[in-house]
């Protein structure tokens, strides 16, 4: 993993190195030694007696159901001779071994996954030793009974029941797709689609309920890769494909089919993902799964199948462990959109180009009542002639918020002509090199349908999108790539109810922003990089001898986000005047650092109030008298402060101090307002809330850092690290930070 940039700006000429950090990632370093006890106290009689052990548990009642934390307690002191390699195991995995002091030691075990059975510990006579040499006589053991089978259990995931009813978006010739009264049940509402005469064999229906065309993230595991859907069909023995994908980027795609056995009835049917469809990608449980169309008949034509067909479908359920839908963060949290429907009480102003200037507001030729834009592309029309859509002045509209997981706008369209290329093209509006492109093509001819635009899919050549970027202009372009003369003449086309992802769906609603919610063995569920940096004033400030350091921790797939975890250790072996040590966590799907030269991108956090996280630390550090940890964000946003022509990139950074509660891993919710700033790129009249609605945030670090303290006090404190508390023999001055499960702000 590429070192990251320094997470903080140093304030003492001495701590310059600290520029070349050491990083590390995906818990391929050994675990810190563990705590010893202190040195053989005097004696003036010979300690003969053996130590003795007890061994308890942290399971409530007779049956486990997860990991399990065992506690072994000695009678006296026994330093550190007892270790995880003396501790046998059947029925599960050993996970974080720790030496809590001198006389108690805790071990994780997972017990083996989708099963029942027993957990079985021993430890073997002989293994432990007191600090007088004595060697324990007695063997110890202990067992946990354990049942890791998952309840499996239905959840709708759309029932056709809801308030709002969902959103039917029909294409290839399944266009006609509605959400009616259940023929067998007029109490009951379903999805009705007929699949026409002319449809062709891909023919489907996406189904929503939620902005961005999408449904809940699918909490699909090792175990449960089965979604279920009702479905009445006119004829048995027909497939019926389920195709499941990530709203935000269409070639993250599973599909897997089931076939009728009942004609002109209901029945239930199951789609196991365990097993796609031929010529189809696997199912990837690193993948957000939060879009799902269905496909009748898969496979043939409407001409194949002799007729237009009718078929119902209902209850679209995720079969597995019990979970609650809600709709997925759109990077800002909430699925909130704005529109431009046309029928605003001051009209749309719509700008034309290249031979497209005969651009108006008008009435929708199918619906009087309705507001459309009409685009008439001329004869003698570029290849590239366009129409402008704006709201504001100098041709520009509200900010979209594009973020992670939310880089779709649609549009309904209208053309003479079906398979023709649209794009849609958004930029700054006050610097025209920054600019996406993206298409769509129609499907219908001479009728209405809605088009998706994923600008998270570029057009080939064309920029990719950058999310700090302010794009706040649109434009569209009907049959982009033909003339007028090519296209075989003038043709009018219209566009209606543009839904962008709004700017307060970046910040300010109601749903939480996941910055990251686990950890794999590369990186974040969300693909963000994440890694472990330290030095002091023995090693030059970048990890090496006679210093160490090293990380691990539990990862998916192997278990589940919210289980996993990442550690960062770094231990001198005698006392220094400065240290600091942190792990850091990159936005999703950012690999590469901050950028140098330009904005990196990032998730916005405007308008939320608290971050939470899951924080731990070594007791040694806890026990000290400078516990305090920081927390740092950087955001994208990239500044020159050279003030000449050579480039100084800077970041705007933001830190909180926090005082822990607990040494263990201990969830925290920390107020957004109680972050000072600590490196400003010279911007002129920042506050830490101003800042934080400028641009995305990139990276979060979580920090310790001694003496000679480069991070300034926030509200009066001081991060801290440990530098006075030694273990181990020999001694070794250990500082341990975790992070386990989800990043999130709320």
């Amino acid at each position: 993993m590429s070192q990251p940039r320094s997470p903080f700006a140093l304030s003492a000429v001495a701590l310059a190195a600290t520029l070349a950090l050491a990083a590390c990632g995906g818990g391929d370093a050994e675990p810190p030694p563990p705590a010893a006890s202190p040195s053989t106290p005097a004696a003036t009689v010979p300690d003969t007696t053996p130590p003795t052990m007890t061994i308890s548990d942290s399971v409530t009642g007779t049956t486990a159901t997860g990991d399990v934390t065992f506690t072994f307690t000695f009678s006296e002191d026994v330093g550190i001779s007892f270790t995880a390699d003396d501790i046998a195991v059947s029925g599960g995995t050993k996970g974080t071994f720790l030496r809590v002091g001198s006389t108690q030691a805790t071990l994780v075990v997972t017990p083996a996954p989708n099963t029942t059975g027993t957990l079985g510990l021993s430890v073997a006579a002989g293994a432990v030793r007191d600090l007088a040499g004595n060697a324990s006589t007695a063997a110890a053991s202990a067992q946990r009974a354990y049942d890791t089978v998952p309840p499996v259990v239905s959840t709708a995931l759309v029932s056709f029941q809801e308030s709002t009813a969902p959103v039917l978006a029909g294409f290839g010739g399944a266009e006609d797709a509605t959400v009616v009264a259940d023929p067998t049940d007029a109490t009951n509402k379903v999805a009705k689609v007929v699949k026409s005469a002319t449809a062709e064999l891909w023919a489907g229906t996406t189904v929503s309920v939620c902005a961005n065309q999408a449904i809940s993230n699918i909490p699909f595991s090792g175990t449960n890769r089965k979604l279920s859907v009702r479905v009445w069909s006119p004829v048995a023995g027909i497939p019926v494909r389920l195709k499941v994908e990530d709203a935000s980027d269409n070639t993250k795609t599973a599909e897997t089919e089931a076939t009728t056995t009942k004609a002109a009835q209901w029945e239930t049917l199951t789609f196991d993902f365990a097993t796609v469809a031929s010529g189809t990608a696997a199912l990837n449980l690193a993948t957000t799964y939060n879009k799902a169309s269905i496909f009748f008949d898969f496979g043939k034509t409407g001409a194949q199948a002799g007729a237009a067909r009718t078929y119902y479908f209902d209850d679209l359920s995720f079969v597995g462990t019990s979970y609650t839908p809600a709709c997925p963060s759109t990077g800002g949290g909430g699925a909130t959109s704005s529109t431009i429907s046309f029928d605003e009480s001051s009209a749309p102003t719509l700008t034309g180009f290249g031979g497209a200037e005969d651009s108006t507001v008008v009435a929708d030729p199918t619906n009087a009542a309705n507001k459309v834009a009409k685009v008439v592309k001329g004869a003698t029309a570029e290849l590239w002639a366009g129409t402008t859509v704006s709201t504001l002045a100098n041709q520009a509209i509200p900010r979209i918020g594009f973020a992670a997981g939310s880089t779709t706008v649609t549009a309904r369209v209208w053309s003479p002509d079906a398979g023709i290329p649209v794009r849609m093209k958004v930029e700054d509006a006050a610097d025209n090199t920054k600019t996406v492109e993206t298409e769509a093509t129609t499907t219908v001819a001479a009728g209405w349908q809605t088009l998706s635009f994923n600008f998270a899919n570029p057009a080939t050549g064309t920029a990719a999108l950058n999310l700090a970027t302010n794009y706040n202009k649109l434009s569209v372009f009907f049959n982009f790539g033909k003339t007028g003369a090519q296209a075989g003449g003038a043709k009018t086309y219209y566009l209606d109810d543009i839904v962008m992802p709004s700017a307060t769906s970046g910040g300010g609603s109601s749903g939480p922003v996941t910055f990251s919610s686990g950890f794999g063995t590369t990186t974040t569920v969300q693909g963000g990089a994440y890694g472990g940096y330290s030095g002091s004033s023995v090693d030059g400030f970048n990890c090496g001898a006679p210093a160490s350091c090293g990380s691990g921790g539990s990862f998916t797939p192997a278990v589940a986000a919210d289980a996993s975890g990442f550690y960062y250790y770094y231990q001198t072996p005698t006392a220094v005047t400065s240290l600091y040590a942190g792990i850091f966590v990159q936005a999703p799907g950012l690999t590469t650092g901050l950028s140098g030269t330009g904005d990196t991108p990032g998730v916005s956090i405007n308008g939320k109030t608290t971050m939470k996280f899951t924080f731990g630390q070594n007791p040694e550090w806890f026990s000290g008298q400078a516990k305090n940890f920081g927390v740092i964000l950087t955001l994208g946003k990239f500044y020159n402060v050279s003030g000449n022509s050579t480039v100084q990139p800077c970041n705007i950074k933001l830190l909180a101090v926090v005082t822990p509660t607990a040494q263990a891993a201990t969830a925290y919710s920390v107020a957004l307002s109680s972050f000072g700033l600590i490196q400003t790129c010279n911007v002129p009249g920042l506050t830490a809330a101003s800042a934080l609605a400028l641009g995305p945030l990139s990276q979060v670090d979580f920090q310790a850092v001694g003496s000679g303290n480069p991070l300034p006090p926030v509200n009066g404190n001081l991060v801290g690290a440990n530098m006075s508390v030694p273990t181990g023999s020999p001694a070794v001055y250990p500082t341990t930070l975790v992070v386990n499960g989800a990043i999130t702000f709320e």
